[in-house]
């Protein structure tokens, strides 16, 4: 079966099939899904559409609901008590938002979009009404919390070459895990933005891109990346 394309109208990547979401089990035990002669139809529930540049939440707002990425890419920015604002993190299609609010009662972060994006919206009210399946659900919650306590990234070690090998490494293989082509891609975040997450500076990272695209190990047009031999391995060998 030919990969799905992971690019659509307006450059967002998705949307994705339910199966390859994280939420997937918790929307099925939920009553948001339901599945009938082996294909799966959405019985209720609602659809967020995000235009890029705007907020799927904002840091302090009352967390009332998880938000599964289904299009698009978010980018999570935590903002100081001072105003100012840094990237933290990168929402690919079939990750969960909102997790925090299970322990804090409020979102830890501003969710903005980076393109045309679709989440499934599951209301934290929904989990509670659910009695009869309590043991169920709180299990089901127990590994989704679980996935999402591994960090992508973590905090940004090694050369700046290896941070965004292993940045462009890492978003290949979480979109290649939702069905999704890995090896061609919309970044969606600016240079700017990159250098934030990776904790450098944006010259710095537009040096070592155009650096890996004169290698051939990538390809750079835009924000399109399309990885031709970029490997740990290869990189690791770089190094030394």
């Amino acid at each position: 079966m030919p990969r799905p394309d992971s690019r659509r109208k307006g450059g967002s990547l998705g949307p994705i099939a339910c199966s390859a979401c994280d939420l997937n089990e918790i929307c099925r035990l939920s009553g948001l899904i339901a599945l009938e002669g082996g294909h799966t139809r959405q019985s209720t529930g609602t659809m967020r559409v995000v235009r890029p540049g705007t907020h799927l939440y904002r840091t302090g707002s009352p967390a009332n609901c998880l938000y599964a990425v289904r299009q698009g890419l978010l980018k999570l920015v935590h903002v100081t008590a001072d105003g100012d604002e840094h990237t933290v993190g990168l929402a690919t299609p079939g990750e969960v938002l909102g997790l925090e609010g299970f322990s804090l009662g409020s979102y830890a972060t501003d969710a903005v979009a980076l393109q045309p994006v679709i989440c499934c919206e599951l209301p934290l009210t929904m989990l509670e009404q659910n009695g009869t399946r309590v043991r169920e659900l709180a299990s089901a919650l127990i590994r989704l919390l679980s996935r999402a306590a591994a960090p992508h990234l973590g905090s940004p070690r090694g050369s700046i070459r290896e941070r965004v090998t292993s940045f462009l490494l890492d978003l290949s293989a979480r979109l290649e895990r939702r069905g999704l082509d890995g090896r061609q891609f919309t970044i969606g975040l600016s240079r700017r933005e990159m250098a934030d997450l990776l904790d450098t500076r944006i010259e710095t990272v537009s040096r070592v891109m155009q650096q890996l695209h004169r290698e051939h190990a990538i390809r750079v047009r835009g924000d399109a990346v399309t990885l031709l031999r970029l490997s740990r391995s290869a990189e690791a060998v770089a190094a030394h």
